[in-house]
């Protein structure tokens, strides 16, 4: 399920998907960095992870971008709870600021991931332009990531 909230002029994205896993399963795989260029549109390369990684203002440094197009950043973590929660600050800059959320809850049918996207900066202002996009790049790495966690034995 993917939708849209208006918060201070920009278009939030919450997009959710039911995985067929343990939430213990899934938060290994969604806190570990290096998974993300097989599971994140976009995501290219993770270049340095900092070693007290996920606490709150650890990092990683990345390579995003779309064919020839790439641009080096970095992701902070703002928060994080053990097996239930992730909250990050996503820069790949001049295009791109975000926090990011990810929430986890079992349910009857395995685990709950609620996505929520926050734009900021320069994001803030084109963020309602582009609402197909993030939409299709969220769900489409949400179907990518239940391909890795539910094969992935922990």
């Amino acid at each position: 399920m993917v939708g849209y909230t208006a918060g201070s002029g920009a278009a939030v994205a919450v997009t959710e998907r039911t995985f067929s896993c343990p939430p213990a399963q899934l938060f290994a795989v969604l806190i570990e960095p290096r998974t993300y260029p097989r599971w994140l549109v976009g995501a290219k390369k993770i270049r340095v992870v900092s070693p007290s990684w996920p606490n709150a203002e650890s990092y990683f440094e990345h390579v995003v971008g779309f064919g020839p197009l790439s641009i080096v950043d970095r992701t902070t973590s703002k928060s994080f709870e053990d097996g239930r929660q992730l909250e990050l600050f996503v820069r790949a800059r001049p295009l791109l600021e975000a926090h990011v959320l990810f929430e986890i809850e079992p349910s009857s049918d395995g685990t709950q991931l609620r996505m929520t996207e926050t734009p900021s900066g320069l994001y803030k202002l084109l963020s309602p332009l582009a609402r197909p996009l993030v939409a299709a790049r969220n769900q489409r790495s949400l179907e990518r990531l239940a391909g890795i966690v539910e094969t992935t034995v922990i």
